[in-house]
């Protein structure tokens, strides 16, 4: 097991202790999960490296009788990490709505006021009103790209950008979300 920067902190025990879990638990743990979950499999590693750090974390080798209480106990906490994962889900779905973007939808002349149109035509309106590094930022991170090359383009420092990207994001979700509220009102008030 490689260990990123963020493990460089931990203990030379811990790591072996992580490493040991590893090895044992990862795999099966991933197989389960991809097998009876329908997530994808870095989401599905991503829930198993919380399960195997929680595991390190709140236990030691002496605290169970056998093995088989050791197995059955980190299976538990790998289902509450799953649940968690599929309840955050839920909620950010409920609490943002998915603009589908597809060709010429907001150019086109008809149908502006339908509400198909509106959520893209909001999105757009608020990606307008954002500087041209914001914009930039916002679409080349969304491109998986490294902080590190976007830096270039923005012209910010690197170790920031993180930062502006996960504030833009959310801003920029709740500007659309309560424009489109505030549509949503403003149209049941005139149908009334």
């Amino acid at each position: 097991m490689n260990f990123t920067k963020r493990e460089h902190h931990l203990s030379d025990n811990t790591k072996k202790s992580l490493t040991v879990l590893y090895e044992k638990y990862a795999q099966k743990l991933l197989g389960y999960t991809c097998k009876n979950y329908s997530i994808d499999k870095d989401d599905a590693l991503a829930v198993v490296y919380k399960t195997l750090y929680k595991i390190v974390e709140v236990t030691n080798d002496s605290m169970f009788e056998n093995e088989q209480k050791r197995s059955a106990f980190i299976f538990k906490t790998h289902i509450h990490f799953l649940r968690n994962f599929f309840r955050d889900a839920r909620s950010f779905e409920k609490n943002n709505q998915e603009v589908a973007l597809t060709e010429n939808i907001a150019n086109s002349e008809q149908d502006t006021d339908s509400p198909l149109n509106m959520p893209l035509i909001i999105l757009q309106q608020e990606l307008e009103k954002l500087e041209d590094w914001q914009r930039i930022l916002l679409l080349m991170r969304g491109q998986d790209m490294p902080y590190s090359k976007i830096a270039a383009f923005v012209n910010k420092p690197e170790d920031q950008l993180k930062v502006y990207y996960a504030r833009l994001k959310k801003q920029l979700a709740e500007n659309v979300n309560a424009a489109l509220q505030q549509l949503k009102t403003t149209q049941n008030v005139n149908r009334s």
